[in-house]
């Protein structure tokens, strides 16, 4: 796939086909976020007189009706009878029937078929449809973080970087899971008609732009509990997050599961391979990350109080050795667009 640069000139009126590609059990949500978004732009653009850049279809591989994860039925176009420019986009979303070898080995011809001029894109699983056909070789990828173990092991040419939003590389974008398709079509927007109208687009959806690739897709304590069925740990996560203006002490900890403070820290890590110290932080740095995006207005002193840092230096000191930047460049990176 060649390098490519903005698609649309945002003083022209030319039109790029946006295809979703359909099939039984696809993710509602996959369909419905970007297109949301695209549609958005339409609207916007027409309201100052342009011509609606993207012409949105949903195709499959047979016309009619294609049933969708949650019992909703959605009509598509074949994509046999569909033609898609060079300045063309398809977007495979995921869903429970990406695992279907009869979607996959359909899905890989019309891809495999395709210009290179065209772009595709997945959302979260859609990316091992993208690697049936033999797109990701080579390439950057991202999927949902609970597959991106598996999406490496499949496609062992794919360099997956799980920690991203979205990646483009060169004409293929990959996003992580469901609601990141979101920022994906604000991403093409942005890249097709500039940051304005992208972030008009974003403050009418109610979500952030600027969740890029440098945003993790989940949090680090969510990282520590997943496959641990040990319920005291979730409700002691739980207490601390109820609690995290006050200073919060192994010895604490340990009370709270009735058990010594050797014995607990031993069971700590033997259960989620962190120490409880390190959890702590984890939970402090999580929930300032959400305060810094979520209330824009709220000072980083008070975030930092809220948080149990002790101090609005000690937090700036954990979020450069986290993040390599301070808590105010994590606002301004990744925050919402301010009006």
């Amino acid at each position: 796939m060649p390098a490519f640069s903005a698609n649309l000139d945002a003083n022209s009126d030319q039109v790029s086909p946006v295809l979703f590609l359909c099939y039984d059990d696809v993710t509602f949500l996959d369909l419905a976020g970007p297109m949301q978004v695209f549609h958005a732009a339409n609207t916007l653009r027409r309201k100052i007189g342009k011509v609606a850049p993207y012409q949105i279809k949903l195709v499959a591989r047979a016309a009619g009706q294609v049933k969708t994860d949650v019992g909703v039925h959605i009509e598509a176009n074949s994509w046999q009878d569909t033609i898609v420019s060079d300045r063309g986009i398809i977007i495979v979303p995921g869903g429970p029937g990406v695992w279907d070898s009869e979607t996959q080995a359909s899905v890989r011809d019309y891809l495999c078929a395709q210009p290179q001029e065209v772009e595709i894109a997945s959302v979260c699983i859609g990316a091992f449809l993208l690697g049936h056909a033999g797109l990701l070789r080579g390439k950057q990828a991202v999927t949902h973080w609970k597959y991106c173990s598996r999406l490496q092991a499949d496609f062992p040419e794919t360099r997956v970087n799980a920690d991203s939003i979205f990646i483009r590389d060169g004409g293929i974008w990959t996003s992580a899971g469901v609601t990141a398709g979101i920022d994906l079509a604000l991403a093409i927007v942005e890249r097709d008609f500039g940051h304005t109208l992208a972030a008009d687009i974003a403050r009418g959806l109610v979500v952030f732009l600027k969740r890029t690739g440098g945003q993790s897709q989940y949090s680090k304590i969510l990282e520590t509990q997943a496959g641990i069925p040990d319920g005291r740990l979730s409700d002691l996560h739980a207490w601390i997050s109820d609690n995290l203006h006050k200073p919060l002490p192994t010895e604490t900890l340990a009370e709270q599961l009735g058990m010594s403070t050797r014995s607990f820290v031993r069971y700590y890590v033997s259960k989620t391979g962190t120490t409880p110290r390190k959890a702590v932080e984890n939970l402090r740095v999580d929930t300032a990350k959400r305060m810094l995006l979520d209330y824009p207005l709220l000072s980083i002193k008070r975030i930092a109080d809220k948080c149990g840092f002790q101090g609005e230096e000690r937090m700036r000191r954990t979020f450069v050795r986290q993040f390599g930047s301070t808590p105010s460049e994590y606002r301004e990176n990744f925050g919402p667009t301010q009006q």
